[in-house]
């Protein structure tokens, strides 16, 4: 939670962030407040307090205590150490499993119920679901279309930058657009993102919260996250895409099984990838 805190403080406004920096400047003293104390403490409101928990996804502050105090009580030990040319073999495996286990736990924080129930709903809803990735998301995006086999929607992966700006540009409003990007920033996605939104299109993006492609998407999953070294920042960020997707793909399943949804649908679709 502590670190979640800490990774939000560039997106909450300036008396959320007043609480932010209140708490991380002493943790374990804040877990042992009342709402008003913190209020108090921060300069702020206590409605203001409670809009910060939320934001992290928390029920509200009650509930952000909690786990404040469960991470206080249970704190990471893996270890964020960037990689060095005079490493042995030995010594770059133990940095990049540290890392990845660091990273992984950071993700998870960063991942409200919240976000991933309405992202599932909406893949339930569509009639057409069409993933697109490029470069280093490509065998993603791929790898995700057997997630969703048996699942009772049109499935479709693009990774060719000219298919999916001409897919997009013909995209309905029954259509689903799932972009995987490591950084936010290609040109050629948020291009087609912006297409598909002026076909009425619904959009999700798994990349950074405040770059170009979350800007043009109605939802984002914020899992992309920093790393020491350029090398592990691909390494752990495609890591912690491809547990996103298995998410949502098992999820789906699991809706599908208990049949939750579509009880009255008796046979599935499932569209091959062309571009």
């Amino acid at each position: 939670m502590i670190d979640q805190v800490r990774a939000s403080l560039s997106n909450l406004s300036k008396s959320e962030r007043a609480v932010a920096e209140t708490i991380l400047a002493d943790p374990e003293h804040s877990v042992h407040l009342s709402i008003a104390r913190l209020a108090v403490a921060a300069g702020v409101s206590e409605p203001t307090v409670n809009r910060f928990c939320r934001s992290l996804g928390c029920r509200g502050f009650p509930d952000f205590k909690l786990r404040l105090a469960q991470t206080l009580a249970n704190p990471a030990t893996f270890q964020v150490r960037g990689l060095e040319d005079s490493d042995s073999i030995l010594q770059l495996a133990d940095k990049m499993f540290e890392t990845a286990m660091s990273r992984m736990n950071r993700a998870r924080t960063r991942l409200p119920e919240q976000d991933l129930i309405g992202v599932i709903g909406e893949i339930l809803d569509c009639r057409r679901l069409l993933i697109y990735g490029l470069g280093p998301t490509s065998g993603l995006a791929r790898g995700a279309q057997e997630l969703f086999i048996g699942a009772p929607i049109a499935v479709v992966v693009h990774t060719d930058a000219v298919i999916q700006e001409l897919t997009a540009n013909t995209a309905s409003p029954d259509d689903l657009f799932l972009f995987l990007c490591t950084n936010g920033e290609t040109a050629p996605m948020v291009q087609s993102a912006t297409l598909a939104d002026e076909r009425g299109a619904r959009l999700i993006a798994i990349a950074p919260t405040g770059s170009p492609l979350a800007r043009a998407c109605h939802r984002t999953l914020d899992l992309v996250l920093d790393s020491s070294s350029a090398t592990m920042a691909r390494f752990t960020n495609r890591m912690v895409c491809q547990i996103v997707l298995d998410v949502l793909g098992e999820s789906i399943q699991q809706a599908v099984r208990t049949q939750r949804k579509f009880k009255h649908l008796t046979s599935t679709r499932t569209e091959r990838a062309v571009g």
